[in-house]
């Protein structure tokens, strides 16, 4: 390990935890489009939809490997230290909170509201991407 791969694997650090900050804005602003599911502007609904599950799928793997999976290893080992380690872990486990509050909170609505089940899953696990990328580049940036 060479001060070049340190210094790497801080600004991949500082850039991975903007991104998911980032990233996570517009998984909430998703979520609360989530509630209309109208046909959008797309020739297919499907693609629209095949578009937003890609994008799901994407950062769950980001969230589960932190990512940068094109950087050298060296870099990478860097990188993904215990302190990232543990703190995807409480990223995790705040995801987790969010899905089962969420769930909770979209069955009880249910009972007032007529809501779908392709709009409820999207708006939960928009949510709950959101809260784990949030807190994860919270804890990142500290």
């Amino acid at each position: 390990m060479t001060a070049s791969d340190i210094n790497q694997a801080e600004q991949a650090s500082r850039l991975r935890a903007s991104l998911m900050a980032a990233i996570a804005v517009i998984l909430v602003l998703s979520a609360f489009l989530g509630f209309s599911d109208e046909a959008s502007g797309a020739t297919r609904t499907w693609v629209r939809h095949a578009g937003w599950a890609t994008m799901i799928l994407l950062w769950l793997v980001i969230l589960a490997t932190g990512g940068w999976l094109r950087l050298r290893k060296s870099v990478r080992n860097v990188l993904n230290d215990e302190v990232a380690l543990a703190n995807r872990s409480r990223a995790l486990q705040a995801g987790f909170w969010v899905a089962a509050i969420g769930g909770l909170a979209l069955y009880c609505a249910s009972f007032q509201w007529d809501l779908s089940l392709r709009q409820g899953l999207r708006v939960l696990l928009d949510l709950t991407i959101a809260t784990a990328l949030l807190r994860y580049a919270r804890l990142e940036m500290r």
